[in-house]
Formats: C-alpha cells, structure tokens, sequence
C-alpha cells in the first residue's frame, strides 16, 4: 500500500509531509508518494536525520489510498491530522481554506 512521511514542525507543531525535493510541507497532496519498501525506508531515515537536526518530530510512514488524483489517508487519524483541529473549525487548516 502507497505511503506518506509525516511529522510535526518543531517551530509551531504544524503537521508536515515530506516531498519529493526533501522539504516539508503543509498540504498533504504535495506529498511524495511512497511505493516500496525501500522508499519508506529511504524517507524514514530522512525524517530521523530531521528530527535530530531539530526541525520535526514524531516522523512516521502512513498509508494512503488514491482516489482519482488525490490522496486520502487510510486510518481516521490521518484524516484528523491533514485537516486540522476537530473542535474549532476557525483555526487550523480549515479556518484557511
């Protein structure tokens, strides 16, 4: 199953996903897509080396699922993540959009 890198920006906990120029960014559909195993682990290793630079924290892999041309994540709290805070709908991500 195809999966994302994902962390916590260390400056304002913002959730993040790391593209495919080795930056972290916000939208999940910028995400670089992972397909093997040796991909995830190339990405992991990427999100400790972040980690012990001090720029994330809490990097993981999760799946994802494609649906046309976007990603949807396969488990609820992914979900929650990528869209922002579930009791106040005037901040986060949404209070964006």
């Amino acid at each position: 199953m195809p999966q994302v890198l994902t962390a916590n920006r260390l400056s304002d906990g913002e959730v993040v996903y790391l593209d495919a120029s080795d930056r972290w960014v916000e939208r999940l559909g910028d995400a670089l897509i992972l397909t093997t195993a040796g991909e995830g682990e190339t990405a992991l290793a990427k999100g400790v080396q972040a980690e012990n630079d001090r720029k994330v924290v809490h990097a993981y892999l999760f799946d994802v699922s494609a649906q046309g041309e976007a990603l949807k994540p396969v488990k609820m709290r992914e979900v929650i993540r990528a869209a922002g805070p579930t009791v106040r709908r005037d901040l986060g991500k949404q209070a964006r959009a």
